[in-house]
């Protein structure tokens, strides 16, 4: 459901979205129009597919067991739960799971961080300014869930004429690090960061590895408490350097929220 609200969001983006379940048509059909959903679900009653693609979940009741969930029947077919993003010619580009099967991405995360398509909308923002570079972070949602990924990208874009020192950096040289400290409720994950590139200066023995123009990094937040609103802190250090000179580190702390979707809906504590 996240997707579908996600993707008119999206310029021009030609992506079709099938869902695929263990349940019969005629409980699928009762679930979409409950939900208002308009995409395909495709009913696979047997878990024939799901067999033939390697995602029937034979440990469901054991994982079900962690959250204290007891065995169940009807849960028995189930996948693993997650994505396959496919290009136009039916090739399958990635696969997008993770380890517990509760967790999911949202729509707007899952086609930027898969596709590359970047959407129009998205969550707090918040935006800073040092020497030769101009920072923004954004959420790509302006809610969580309970057990729901949100992806926290860092965008840097660099003056003409700059770099930004990338790993490995020379000595005394302060590389881009971007860092979330551990918060409760969330499991951070690895930053993302593109590859830098091979930087050739006169002078200099062997290649330096550093951005230029615009760069963009990517860490995973998993909320995996129900409860209050949440504020993401995120810390981003850099050096700016020309071809002659090396401007002063830089150390910038960003702040943004994000709405427990759960309280949406009810009365808040006082």
């Amino acid at each position: 459901m996240e997707l579908q609200r996600s993707l008119p969001d999206f310029e021009r983006a030609h992506i079709a979205l099938f869902a695929i379940s263990y349940d019969t048509v005629d409980v699928l059909a009762g679930f979409a129009a409950k939900h208002g959903i308009e995409y395909p679900l495709l009913a696979d009653a047997g878990s024939k597919a799901i067999r033939a693609l390697g995602l029937f979940n034979e440990h469901v009741y054991a994982h079900h067991a962690v959250y204290g969930i007891p065995p169940q029947d009807h849960h028995w077919g189930v996948p693993y739960p997650g994505s396959f993003l496919l290009d136009e010619q039916g090739r399958v580009m990635q696969k997008r799971f993770a380890q517990s099967y509760r967790e999911r991405e949202t729509g707007v995360g899952m086609l930027e961080q898969g596709f590359g398509i970047k959407s129009a909308v998205h969550g707090a923002e918040a935006r800073a300014h040092t020497e030769g570079v101009e920072i923004g972070a954004y959420l790509d949602s302006t809610t969580y869930r309970f057990f729901q990924r949100l992806w926290l990208t860092i965008e840097l874009t660099i003056a003409p004429g700059l770099h930004v020192y990338g790993q490995p950096s020379p000595a005394g040289c302060m590389p881009l690090a971007i860092e979330v400290p551990p918060m409760a409720g969330i499991v951070v994950g690895t930053p993302r960061f593109p590859p830098p590139h091979p930087y050739h200066g006169d002078g200099l023995e062997g290649d330096l590895f550093v951005y230029e123009g615009k760069v963009a990094v990517s860490v995973p937040l998993t909320f995996t408490q129900e409860g209050d609103d949440q504020t993401v802190h995120v810390t981003i250090r850099h050096q700016a350097c020309s071809t002659t000179d090396c401007l002063r580190p830089s150390t910038m702390t960003l702040s943004l929220s994000v709405q427990a979707a759960d309280l949406i809906a009810r009365p808040r504590r006082r």
